[in-house]
Parts: structure tokens; sequence; C-alpha cells
């Protein structure tokens, strides 16, 4: 069934102000969840909707966060999220951000202490409507093959662009855990080269490769960006590394809490022209017959705007025992 997104949102942020969310934090979660079910995202969208609840009932996550700003450099912020959910405190330091940069030309801000961020390229993609460069890292509980020690630790990048900024965001595993999990739930087979089992061999059941590990991307290339990651997100931004991190599925008072690192840049302190560069970029990518990054989101928001959101009924079903009527707003 397709639901119209004013709908959703209005459902979405009922429900999670009854849990005892601000009403602006509320909006916080519906945003960014909704905006991944719009972008074709389901695994970071409405489907993350019951492990936040379970989190925020059971207390590991914060319904009333006292967030704090700390200013280390001119350049350099950390948001101390006091266990915000993901989104509430992603948004917020997209907001902080954003001064910072105009003011300093580039800037750095660190989340810690948050619930799960959601979709990166909702962080990125605000950066560039608001004109600047922004990158965003974060490192997730443990998924990568070898081991798994790594998690699946997303890397997006977002910047200004005609007709739509041009938006990178992906993990360094083949696939985003959340779509094995979907299929695990679904009792579904998954895609061979996904993923290995606890012994390591290359398995199409979704079920043995959530208690195994994901294979990265390019193998020894994707496994680097994951350290990579892991040291940006991890040990920098939010002292905590995957190892360190509950699994999706631990109980949800044990909610993980990541690292989220974003960087802004303006390109106006780089002197003139970066505009016409990009806008030059893009032209010959398309020239080539290549998809330039974020094209396809847009096309899908869009779409997903006029048409409105399938949402299946089991997920309809799994939503209402919650206390989440889709059409009907929060029980």
């Amino acid at each position: 069934m397709k639901i119209a997104y004013a709908q959703l949102l209005e459902a979405v942020r009922g429900h999670f102000a009854a849990l005892g969310l601000a009403a602006e934090h509320a909006g916080a979660i519906a945003e960014v969840v909704l905006e991944a079910e719009l972008e074709g995202n389901s695994g970071h969208g409405l489907s993350r909707i019951p492990q936040y609840t379970h989190q925020l009932r059971a207390g590991g996550l914060n319904a009333r966060p006292a967030m704090r700003l700390e200013r280390t450099r001119p350049a350099v912020a950390i948001l101390h999220a006091d266990g915000a959910p993901g989104p509430v405190a992603g948004l917020q330091a997209v907001r902080e951000l954003v001064g910072l940069a105009q003011e300093q030309g580039s800037a750095a801000l660190a989340v810690r202490g948050a619930g799960h961020c959601g979709v990166l390229s909702a962080y990125v993609g605000r950066l560039a409507h608001a004109g600047l460069v922004g990158l965003a890292f974060a490192n997730t509980p443990p998924a990568l093959a070898p081991g798994p020690v790594l998690g699946t630790n997303p890397i997006a990048l977002g910047t200004p662009a005609e007709p739509e900024p041009v938006v990178v965001d992906t993990s360094v595993a083949v696939v985003a855990r959340g779509k094995i999990m979907g299929a695990a739930r679904r009792g579904e087979a998954i895609p061979e080269g996904w993923a290995v089992d606890r012994e390591g061999r290359p398995t199409t059941d979704a079920k043995a490769a959530l208690e195994g590990s994901l294979l990265p991307i390019g193998g020894g290339k994707g496994f680097a960006l994951g350290v990579l990651v892991e040291v940006l997100a991890g040990a920098l931004a939010g002292a905590v590394l995957s190892p360190e991190l509950p699994l999706p599925w631990a109980p949800p008072e044990q909610a993980a809490r990541p690292g989220l690192l974003l960087v802004a840049l303006d390109p106006a302190a780089f002197g003139e022209g970066y505009g016409e560069r990009v806008a030059r970029m893009v032209g010959a990518l398309e020239a080539a017959g290549a998809r330039i990054p974020g094209a396809r989101r847009a096309a899908l928001r869009r779409k997903a705007m006029r048409e409105g959101i399938e949402v299946n009924e089991a997920l309809q079903a799994e939503l209402g025992r919650l206390g989440l009527n889709l059409q009907g707003g929060a029980a």
C-alpha cells in the first residue's frame, strides 16, 4: 500500500512524541527515517522504527537528552549527545557545523554518545544545500570480514551542484547489514558474494551471514577504507571502536552509540570557480554515460513525493504492534 509522505510524517512524529521526545526531536527522527524511505533506502527507513522504539522504551536511548556543544578549537567541535537518538544528534550537528564552516572556511564536528544515525546522505545533503562540501564518516558494530572486527563503516560526500547536489553515500561492505537483516526476517536467501558464515565459507543464508561476516567492497581496498573510517569516526570522533559497540540485535537497553564525524568546507574559502568545475565534471560524466551519484535518490524522492511511499503489510503490522498506525497516527 502506498501512503502519502505528509501522512507518514505526521504518524511517525506522533509516535516518537508519544515516547517522550520533544516535538523537534520527534520530527528529526521522522525526517531522517522517511528521507531514507523516499530515496529507496528502506534498510534505514521505516524498518528502523522498531529498533529505535525498543531502545527508547528500555532506556538504551535518551528521550530527553541534554546535548552539549564543546568547541575545542576555532574550527573543531564535539557534540556530546547524552544518549540522543542518532538523527536527533545528527541534524543538530549539521546546524552547528554550517555556521562554524561558514565562519572558519572549513570545520569538523564530532558526535559522541548518540544512537544509530541512519543514512549519512541526510547530513551531507543538507550541508550541500547550505552551499558547503560535506563529508561524513561513521563506525558501526562489527560486521566486516575478517573477524568481524570493523563495522560496515559508511562514508559519504555531498557537494553543491545543479540541478541536485552530488551525493555519495556508501558503506565499505558489499551490502548494508540492514538488507541482510531484512532478508533474515522474511526468510529469504541473499545473493552470493555478500557474506560468509561463521567458518568463513560463502553463504546465501541470511541468518548464517549475520552470525558470520559481510564481505568488503573491492576486497583489500574496501577493508582499507573500513580502517580509514574506523580511525576518523571511531578512534577520533566517537572515542569508541567498532568491537566495543553492541550488535543491532543486542538487548535494547544496550543500544550502540557509535562515532560520527562531519566535516564541512566552504568552496568560497578556496577561491572562485568551484561551481563551474563541478558542473564540467558532471557534464563530462553524463556525456560518458555515467549515472551521477545522488541522481537516482533524487528521482526516487520526487516520484515517492508524488505517488506516496510503498509500505508492505508485514511492516505495517509490525509497526502497529508498537502502537504506530501509519494511516491514523500513533495509537
